[in-house]
């Protein structure tokens, strides 16, 4: 597959406005759902669901199907062994030094390692106890393994029976399935199950995310495999997609007569859920950036976006062990940091993600080199 450079430039904001929003200063309020009830979290699943889908469509046909399950089961080793890396720079540096200071947001991040450090090591390395930041590569190794079954099982069965049942599951999710299938197991006494809290378990509710991934990954298969296919989008379907999204980010704000009480409706719109309406809004809006996002490129290539988004992985993990670094500037009231410590922090991650993306082009030129 040709490298498509406005992919490469979307993931590049998607991991600059999840830097913004984990960071603590305050553009995180403006970084934080910017285009409605949509955060970068849901386009970044869903994009790398979109080129898993790419990727891999012609291997679904390959004589040996072990070489699809060697080939993405590498790729979540690959990704467990980020996450891990993760873990053991949290626990051995961001824990130690907020037992040292006694700093109430890395007290609250690693609270449950405090109180039981040996159940939180064991427990995370199975994916079972996945603080607060470290959640998200956890899901994405468990989606990586079930892309298999998801990919076989389509050849099998078909798409619309993979999109029905995946469908089901996220209904099942919205009903509570996740709760219940905790208290299933916690009540089996002869399992090994530790004593964790069901929210200790990540704030990314699998059963209804593995949605959007599996939407994304057909949809990638579907442009992989047909890309002459490709039909032009109605517009229709792109004016009721723009009107949804204006009136949703309306909402979002509270502008006019768009003001809804939250407390009341905050269950449709709820990001760990992936809530109804939140993803009719994503979906919404990935339909208008889908459209849009290639003319806008074609004129404006951005080449900071496109080499942060090429290296997304190593960005990524490296914006996660900045922003752990950074929850120590705040003091024991969490007072809101200093305009220049604001300044400083915004500045310092963003050279280093540039530098870590740089490097890894580099890398990249040089294993291309004969």
């Amino acid at each position: 597959m040709n490298r498509r450079p406005e992919l490469d430039i979307l993931r590049g904001i998607l991991l600059v406005l999840m830097t913004l929003t984990h960071l603590p200063t305050r553009l995180n309020t403006f970084s934080n759902q910017p285009f409605g009830f949509v955060s970068a979290a849901e386009g970044f699943v869903f994009l790398s669901a979109f080129l898993v889908g790419v990727v891999y469509a012609n291997k679904i046909e390959a004589a040996d199907p072990n070489v699809l399950w060697r080939s993405l089961w590498q790729r979540a080793l690959k990704v467990y062994g980020y996450h891990v890396a993760l873990l053991a720079f949290a626990f051995a540096v961001i824990g130690t030094l907020g037992m040292a200071t006694h700093r109430p947001a890395i007290h609250n991040l690693l609270g449950f390692f405090h109180e039981d450090p040996f159940t939180a090591l064991w427990s995370s390395l199975f994916l079972l106890y996945c603080p607060p930041l470290l959640d998200i590569l956890p899901l994405y190794v468990v989606l990586l393994l079930l892309t298999p079954f998801i990919l076989l099982g389509a050849r099998k069965a078909g798409w619309t029976r993979i999109l029905c049942l995946s469908g089901l599951v996220w209904l099942s999710a919205q009903l509570g399935l996740k709760r219940a299938l905790y208290d299933l197991l916690v009540f089996i006494p002869v399992l090994p199950w530790p004593p964790l809290r069901i929210e200790l378990s990540g704030a990314f509710d699998f059963f209804a995310w593995q949605f959007l991934w599996v939407l994304g990954v057909w949809l990638g298969v579907g442009r992989a495999t047909a890309p002459e296919k490709r039909e032009v989008v109605s517009p229709v379907l792109l004016s009721g997609a723009l009107v949804v999204s204006v009136a949703l980010l309306l909402m979002r704000y509270q502008v006019g007569i768009f003001s809804i009480d939250l407390d009341l409706y905050g269950a449709l719109v709820d990001k760990w859920t992936l809530a109804p309406v939140r993803l009719v809004n994503f979906l919404a809006v990935a339909l208008l950036a889908s459209w849009l996002s290639p003319k806008v490129f074609r004129w404006l290539r951005p080449r900071v976006l496109e080499a942060l988004g090429r290296a997304s992985l190593p960005v990524f993990s490296v914006h996660l062990v900045l922003c752990l670094l950074s929850l120590a500037l705040l003091n024991e009231n969490e007072d809101p940091l200093a305009d220049w410590e604001e300044v400083f922090v915004l500045v310092a991650t963003f050279t280093v993600m540039l530098l870590v993306a740089c490097r890894q082009a580099a890398a990249l030129r040089n294993s291309q080199t004969p």
